[in-house]
């Protein structure tokens, strides 16, 4: 049986600023340092020297979607170069940037939307890796790299759950449309809508004002526009929640408070 193609989302860091290259239009001369992956099909995050580089690119051949934040302009470009005899372009490639762009007509930083969409962003500058990598500090260059990777993962999938993903414009926040996101009712809030006519309890991953998630056991009562009332079985009480802060959800039974009579 033939493997399934994997799905990865990927960031690198380099070994040279533009500054020590001639700038932005040398970006083919930075070097790698490191490359950071997630697999879908292992559910694992790993990072690649470049000594490792042509384990890399086996895995990058057998991928049916790239995904990365500016990552055909940069990341592509600055890797290329490794590869001579294989174009990292003939990729299917999903570059989250060039959604941003096509929805607003400019460019927002991974910082920007992370800390909109997800409560939480970056754990430090480009900077700080090239740092590590000349004190060949690579337990720091792996852990950076690897929360990039993270941060790019979450954002897509969070537009993959939600249909969106969010920014700040002049202190409000404004919703960007995610279309690689899914449709035909099976958004997180299509099925929260269904759950509540079904009757149906369900458990959801849910994400605070610091980023931290719980998982929390809820009977719907209300949905307001974005306002979920519901009873938490974790904290027995009723509460309020963002539908946006809803990372995940799926149907665990019917309420306990629903009607036979009702069915």
């Amino acid at each position: 049986m033939e493997n399934k193609k994997d799905k990865i989302v990927l960031d690198l860091e380099t070994k040279k600023t533009f500054d020590e290259v001639g700038g932005h239009h040398n970006s083919d001369k930075l070097g790698v340092s490191l490359v950071g992956v997630y697999s879908y099909n292992k559910d694992k995050y790993r990072g690649f020297k470049e000594e490792e580089f042509d384990e890399l690119l086996e895995l990058l051949k057998n991928t049916e979607l790239l995904i990365g934040f500016n990552s055909k302009s940069f990341d592509l470009t600055v890797l290329q170069p490794y590869y001579k005899d294989f174009d990292l372009r003939s990729i299917p490639h999903l570059d989250i940037l060039e959604e941003v762009v096509y929805a607003l007509g400019h460019r927002l930083k991974l910082e920007s939307v992370a800390q909109s969409t997800l409560g939480y962003g970056k754990s430090g500058s480009g900077l700080d890796a090239i740092m590590y990598y000349r004190n060949n500090d690579w337990d720091s260059l792996i852990k950076y790299c690897l929360d990039d990777v993270k941060v790019t993962k979450e954002v897509y999938d969070y537009g993959l759950s939600h249909g969106n993903i969010w920014y700040h414009n002049a202190g409000k926040k404004e919703s960007i449309v995610a279309r690689w996101g899914k449709s035909n009712g099976s958004t997180i809030a299509d099925k929260i809508k269904q759950a509540l006519k079904n009757g149906e309890q369900i458990e959801i991953e849910y994400m605070d004002e610091q980023g931290e998630t719980t998982r929390r056991k809820i009977d719907i009562q209300n949905i307001n526009g974005n306002k979920i009332k519901a009873f938490c079985h974790l904290r027995d009480a009723v509460r309020v929640f963002d539908l946006d802060r809803i990372k995940d959800m799926k149907v665990i039974g019917k309420m306990d408070s629903w009607q036979n009579t009702l069915l």
